[in-house]
This record gives C-alpha cells, sequence and structure tokens, in this order.
C-alpha cells in the first residue's frame, strides 16, 4: 500500500510539475518576442525619424535650386537616406507577407495591401539616387563654377561620359522602380495627401528613366569621339508638313568634344537656286502631289520633308544639301520648330538680341518670330525679299552663346523637363547616321520613323499646306474614329475629321492659291488665306477603302488654273501602310468635314489565351500639329465581355453595353488596348 501511494505520490507530482516548466518556457519565449518586437520597433523608429530629419536636411539643401545645392553634402544625405531605408527594408519584411491581406483596415486598408511594392520603389528608388548622385556629383561641381576657361558644356560631356557606367546601373535600379509603381493598382484608394506624390512620380519617371537613356549616347552626338557636323532645318509648323511645318531655314552645326564649333542658316527657299540653274539634270521630279497640286517641277530641299517617315525625309534633305555642298560630310539631321524655340527660352531664361535690343521670353518666342519676318522701315523690297528670315541665325547664336557660355544659370530641371517634351511632341527630331545611336533613339520612339508592329490598328491623320501660306496658326482639326470589331474578318471603321478656319471672312474676297512678295506682306496677311490642304491618311497594310467624302475646289483658286474634282485615292507610300488621299479647300471663317469608311485587316484583332481578344490601337500625332480633339469609339462583337481598356495618355473612357468611347486631347502618340472575350 505505501510503495503504491508513493508511487502515486511521485507520479502525481510529475504531473503538475510539466505544466510549470511549459508556462515558464512560454513566458521565457514571449519575453523574447516582446524584446525582439522592441529592438525591431526601435530600429525601425531610428530610421524613420532618421529619415524624417534627412527630408528637412533635403528641402534646406534644394532651397536655392539644384545649381546651388552642396554635391558632398547631398551626397552625404543620399547615402545616409539609402542605409536608413536597408534598416528600414530589412526589419519590416517579416511584415510583407501579411500586408496584402489587410485591405479590410478603415482608411489605410489599400496603403497597407501596396506595402511591398512601395517598400520595393523605396528600396530601388534609394539605390538609384546613390548611383546617379556619386555619377553626377562631378557634374555639379562644373555647372557651380562660373567662367570657365575652357568653357563649360566641353568640361560637362567629358564628366557625362565618365559618369556612364554609374548611371547605367541606375538606370537598372530606376526600372525597378517603375516596375513596382505599375504593380501598384490602386492608387485612387490612396489618402488624398498621397495622390499628389504619385501624380509627381507619374510625370518624372518617364523623363527620368529617358534622360538616363540618352544620356548613353550624348557625349558622342556631341562630339566627344570626333567632330560632328548635323543638317538643320528649321520647320515653320503655321504651314504644316508632314514632318512638321515648311522648312524655312537650313543650316549646318558643328560641335566636337561638347564645344560649339560652328554655326550657319540661312534662307531654305534660295539654298539650292544657282545649283538648279546651273545644272537641273540633278534634281529628281517631285512627288505627283507636290507637281499636281503646287505646280513644282523638281524636289528641292525646302519639300525634302513630304514624307512622314523623318528618317526618310532625313535622308533625303542630306542628299539634297549634298548636291549643294558635295564636300561637306554630315552626321545627321536635326530639326526643330518655333515651338522648340519656346520650350528652349523657358529652361535657358530670357534671351538678349543685340541687334535690334530686343529680349526673347518664352512668352513671346513664336510671336517674336512671326513679327521678326515682316519688313523694317528702312528695309527695300528687294532687300526684304533677301534677309527676311535672317534672324534664323541671329537668333539661334545668341541662345547657343548663352548656353555655351554660362550653362551654369540654365535651371537643369526645367531644361530637361523641356527638351524631353519636345522630344516627345517632335518639336524637336533627331535623324543620326550611326546606326547604335539610331537604336537608342528608336527605344525612345524619338526617332520619328513610321512604324506600325504587325497584330494592331494605326491612325495617322496627315496634313500638308499646299496654299503657299502661314494658314494653319488658323486652323482647328479634330476627328472621330469608329471601329467595329470582328475577330474572324475584316473589321469595319468610319474616319470623320473636321476642319474650322477661325478668321472672319473678308467680304468680296476670294481665294487664291499663293500670294505676291511683291509688295512685302506682313506675316498676318499671308496667314490670313484659305487653307489649301492636301490630306493622307495611314491605315495598316491590307486597308480598303469603301466609301470616302469627295471635294471640289474651283478652277480660279488654284495655281494650275485647273479644276480639282477628284476622287480620294490609295497608295502604297510605305511597305507596311496603307495610304489614302484627298485634296480640298477650307475658305475663311467656314468649317469643312471629310468622311473616310474603310475595312481593317482581320490581324488588327489579336487572339490570347482562355478565349480572350485583344485590340490595340495606335494613334499617332502628326509632327507640327497643335493639340487636337480626338474620339474613339470601339464596338465589340456581339455577345463580347469588355475586360479591360486603358491609354498610354490621360482620356475619358466610357463604356456601355458592348462599346468603348474613348476621348483625349491628342498631343503626344498614344496607344490605346482593348481586352474583351466571347
Amino acid at each position: 500500500m505505501t510503495t503504491k501511494t508513493d508511487n502515486t505520490i511521485q507520479r502525481s507530482q510529475a504531473i503538475s510539475f510539466w505544466p510549470l516548466r511549459w508556462k515558464t518556457v512560454f513566458l521565457f519565449l514571449g519575453l523574447l518576442l516582446l524584446l525582439w518586437l522592441g529592438v525591431k520597433g526601435w530600429r525601425i523608429g531610428q530610421a524613420i525619424n532618421s529619415l524624417l530629419t534627412q527630408q528637412e536636411t533635403a528641402q534646406t539643401l534644394m532651397a536655392n535650386g539644384l545649381t546651388n545645392i552642396d554635391p558632398d553634402a547631398a551626397e552625404s544625405m543620399v547615402s545616409t537616406i539609402r542605409q536608413d531605408f536597408i534598416v528600414l527594408r530589412h526589419e519590416t519584411a517579416f511584415l510583407m507577407p501579411f500586408m496584402p491581406r489587410l485591405g479590410w483596415v478603415p482608411k489605410v486598408g489599400p496603403l497597407l495591401v501596396s506595402t511591398p511594392q512601395l517598400v520595393e520603389m523605396g528600396d530601388a528608388g534609394t539605390e538609384t539616387a546613390v548611383y546617379a548622385m556619386a555619377s553626377l556629383k562631378p557634374i555639379l561641381h562644373i555647372i557651380q563654377v562660373e567662367d570657365a576657361d575652357d568653357g563649360q558644356l566641353p568640361q560637362l560631356i567629358n564628366a557625362l561620359a565618365e559618369a556612364r557606367p554609374g548611371l547605367a546601373q541606375a538606370a537598372l535600379s530606376l526600372d525597378r522602380v517603375v516596375q513596382a509603381r505599375a504593380d501598384i493598382t490602386n492608387v485612387d484608394a490612396f489618402p488624398e495627401r498621397l495622390k499628389p506624390l504619385f501624380a509627381q512620380a507619374d510625370e518624372w519617371l518617364p523623363i527620368a528613366q529617358d534622360s538616363l537613356a540618352i544620356v548613353q549616347i550624348l557625349p558622342e552626338i556631341m562630339g566627344q569621339d570626333g567632330r560632328r557636323t548635323y543638317l538643320l532645318l528649321a520647320q515653320n509648323e503655321d504651314e504644316i508638313r508632314a514632318t512638321g511645318g515648311f522648312i524655312s531655314g537650313v543650316g549646318t552645326l558643328t560641335v566636337e568634344n561638347g564645344d560649339i564649333q560652328s554655326l550657319a542658316f540661312q534662307d531654305a527657299s534660295t539654298f539650292d537656286t544657282q545649283t538648279l540653274l546651273e545644272n537641273s539634270d540633278l534634281y529628281d521630279y517631285p512627288p505627283q502631289p507636290l507637281y499636281e497640286f503646287m505646280g513644282l517641277d523638281y524636289l528641292l530641299l525646302r519639300d525634302a520633308n513630304y514624307w512622314p517617315d523623318f528618317p526618310h525625309s532625313a535622308q533625303t534633305a542630306i542628299e539634297l544639301y549634298q548636291r549643294v555642298e558635295p564636300e561637306t560630310m554630315l552626321d545627321g539631321v536635326i530639326a526643330i520648330d518655333q515651338q522648340f524655340m519656346s520650350l528652349l527660352v523657358a529652361a535657358t531664361g530670357p534671351v538678349k538680341i543685340a541687334d535690334g535690343g530686343e529680349t526673347i521670353t518664352a512668352q513671346n518666342t513664336v510671336e517674336s518670330f512671326r513679327n521678326a519676318f515682316n519688313i523694317r522701315e528702312d528695309q527695300t523690297v528687294q532687300d526684304w525679299l533677301q534677309n527676311r528670315k535672317a534672324f534664323l541665325l541671329t537668333f539661334a547664336t545668341a541662345i547657343l552663346d548663352k548656353i555655351q557660355s554660362n550653362f551654369g544659370a540654365v535651371e537643369p530641371i526645367a531644361f530637361i523637363k523641356n527638351m524631353h517634351e519636345a522630344l516627345n511632341n517632335r518639336h524637336l527630331q533627331i535623324y543620326l547616321v550611326d546606326a547604335e545611336e539610331t537604336a537608342v533613339l528608336d527605344q525612345l520612339n524619338w526617332d520619328g520613323r513610321l512604324e506600325n508592329p504587325p497584330g494592331q490598328d494605326f491612325l495617322l491623320v496627315l496634313d500638308t499646306n499646299m496654299g503657299y501660306n502661314k494658314t494653319n496658326m488658323h486652323i482647328q482639326r479634330s476627328y472621330v474614329y469608329n471601329v467595329t470589331l470582328n475577330p474572324v474578318g475584316e473589321s469595319e471603321s468610319d474616319l470623320t475629321i473636321s476642319y474650322k478656319h477661325t478668321n472672319l471672312p473678308i467680304e468680296n474676297s476670294v481665294c487664291e492659291q499663293g500670294i505676291s512678295y511683291a509688295n512685302a506682306p506682313n506675316y498676318q496677311e499671308i496667314a490670313d488665306r484659305c487653307y489649301f490642304n492636301f490630306l493622307r491618311i495611314y491605315a495598316p497594310l491590307n486597308s480598303h477603302l469603301s466609301n470616302a467624302s469627295t471635294h471640289q475646289v474651283p478652277a480660279e483658286t488654284l495655281l494650275s488654273g485647273i479644276a480639282w474634282n477628284g476622287s480620294p485615292s490609295t497608295t502604297n507610300e510605305f511597305a507596311k501602310f496603307t495610304t489614302f488621299t484627298n485634296f480640298f479647300m477650307v475658305p475663311r471663317g467656314e468649317e469643312l468635314t471629310t468622311a473616310y469608311n474603310y475595312t481593317l485587316p482581320q490581324t488588327i484583332v489579336q487572339r490570347g489565351e482562355n478565349g480572350q481578344f485583344v485590340y490595340n490601337l495606335w494613334l499617332q500625332k502628326q509632327a507640327g500639329s497643335p493639340t487636337e480633339s480626338v474620339r474613339v469609339n470601339v464596338t465589340l462583337p456581339e455577345g463580347s465581355t469588355l475586360l479591360n481598356y486603358q491609354t498610354t495618355s490621360e482620356a475619358a473612357m466610357h463604356s456601355e453595353t458592348n462599346v468603348v468611347e474613348i476621348s483625349l486631347d491628342l498631343q503626344t502618340d498614344t496607344q490605346i488596348s482593348i481586352t474583351f472575350s466571347q
């Protein structure tokens, strides 16, 4: 009994001891967890406090602008921010798997759901900043030195060449930022105070990406590896042409190691006159529309930009230039318009013109160009005819002198932003002979090439002013594009283009193609004319015109004296496109509508996985044209279900039953994508 009792007592004691031991273990583990969380919290708090401190430091450093920032202090600040963020990322890593499940949390749920992507943006962004700052620090030092003996531009180009490896690393890190931002699809649900930050990021991320790409070839473009000479084309968008505007001026720019060696400009209208008179056999016949509607017998340099494919027109310009200057070797073509000059002056600040004492600002640039055309009181008509475009060289010289002598005075952020806008909107167009450099421009869609990848729809509405006038400053254009999709056959499209001449009609005035310069008309008189337009519509290859508007132009209005009663026609200017053409006139104060119905090839609708279909439309904006109102209505096949639709530009989008309606102000090339199922 006793032994049994003792055993029982011992067993009882053992049973009561183990719960106490486990409680101790759990308590100990809990204390360790609290200690671990406490350390985590302390480290996170320290990192956050440091980041907040660095925010104040950044605001202080940037208070006087980027050109006045202390490069050493900036590098130290960026390095500290990077280290703080590494700590923050590491200490919060254990929380990331849980964040996507916290969408239910009031007010901040959407933000918590996107925390992994936000941390990735911060991590990649601070890494980008470290690489960029280390690479650009020498450039900041150069910009801040006034009156450099050998000029700032050559020093900057050499420093930029040396910075390329680091900037290439920055570009890779920035790609991670862009991808993380693309993965955040719920910004509309974020707290209001954060939305402006994302809007700012969406504006600047493409600019930063493109800038880091172009700097890889910029030293070569600026002659870092040897002298470069570029053909300059000054295009006037008031007289619209395929690549932006009538070529008013032609010249050359020679650079070597970032230094501008020479700049020359002259009137493009008279550039090849003497060579033509001496040996007309050197020149070819012009494209048929230039002969038929404008009465031109030869293709001269001023009309070299007849084709919307900029490389094609640029190569033609080089060939025509070298017929006059055969000894000049050209490394590319740079085309600019009046809006480019305005953007450039906005970045450089006002430019003083020595000859007349005039100050050119961003606000008066275009008007100054137009006024400079007019005859002066001390000029004869003959002198005016010979020198009416001399201001091109005067202005270009003044602004280049300012950039070359004191580039540090140029606000770099504004300069980068404005040049990016000029390239994106084709106010600045560049063709380079070097194939590797051209590939970079092509990657950025800055080469001006007319191209349409297979398997998508394409639309370019292209005007060519054939009135010998500057009337486009008074022309408004808009269009509506209706598409009815058919995944198993040809799709149907209807394009309606509307024109409005905003100048008031003049009593007892008649329309006349061309204008006499005998009495030195001013710019406004040359602009206040009727609009004679040769229209081209570029659609995917194997599109077929079913029906189109016809227009009549009276014989007495045309230089040829032959009335136009022709019908729209179909041509194949370029291998991957079908082109529809027409000709018409818009009198002052009147409106005109022209419509085209055509079929599209079956390939514009692509079959995807799981019974899905994708329709992509590329809207290409004509270079030199102002922002125009565009409406696209896409009708899906009966019984379809709309899955997704989006655009690469800001647009108002609406869907009802099986129709997707998209309205936008077309400022740059835009992609529209629609996904549906059947």
